[in-house]
């Protein structure tokens, strides 16, 4: 099942890069290893399967871990269940209710064993393109650890090709998916974590994030 699943995400990435030009940048700068918090912005349906697409297909070539966290949000097939159903998954954000403390512990944890946690630090989709704001849970548990975080997105051409709104995506359009070096917020992990810790964190955050998607620090 793993093969088909992988020879599926091999044809999907083959079709992105026919149709869209999609290229793969940064793909190097993934650690091996873990700890670290794989982050990601649902900037539109298009974005969102692609991004979901390059972390299973590296699940299952064994270039990437499995992530702890966020099943809810890959479970749109049997196959997705399958892929995330293959390792120690555990989810963060059960049912779509928000930062539950428990599952935010349960990153923490999953963390300091030197696993990867997975998740959108906005957790929304964007309806019109524009950046949605952050939520405190990705700032959160990278203060707390002291683990990196490793930006996963897509530029803004996916957004285009097919925003939330739209049923089909287009059949133009240009995107790629960029990997960003690993992010510190944290020389070391902290014992306690304060709101305004988390919004300078978050405004970091969202300058590399914009930069990636959109090419500039500031977005209208």
């Amino acid at each position: 099942m793993y093969a088909v699943i992988r020879m599926i995400t091999s044809l999907l990435f083959g079709i992105a890069r026919l149709l869209y030009g999609m290229e793969i940048e940064g793909m190097d700068r993934i650690p091996e290893k873990g700890p670290f918090i794989l982050a990601f912005d649902e900037l539109g349906h298009m974005a969102t399967m692609m991004t979901t697409v390059f972390v299973a297909h590296n699940i299952l070539g064994g270039r990437l871990e499995q992530p702890v966290g966020f099943g809810d949000e890959f479970m749109w097939s049997q196959g997705w269940r399958r892929i995330y159903d293959k390792g120690d998954s555990t989810p963060i954000f059960p049912h779509g209710r928000g930062q539950a403390a428990h599952g935010l512990l349960r990153g923490l944890a999953a963390l300091q064993e030197g696993k990867i946690v997975m998740m959108n630090p906005t957790g929304e989709m964007s309806w019109d393109g524009k950046p949605v704001p952050l939520k405190k849970a990705v700032a959160w548990l990278a203060l707390r650890s002291g683990a990196p975080v490793i930006l996963v997105v897509a530029t803004k051409g996916a957004y285009d090709v097919r925003p939330k709104w739209m049923e089909r995506p287009q059949l133009t359009g240009r995107f790629s998916l960029r990997v960003a070096e690993p992010m510190y917020l944290s020389e070391a992990p902290l014992a306690s974590v304060s709101d305004e810790m988390v919004a300078e964190a978050n405004a970091k955050l969202r300058t590399e994030m914009n930069l990636l998607v959109y090419g500039t620090a500031e977005v209208a």
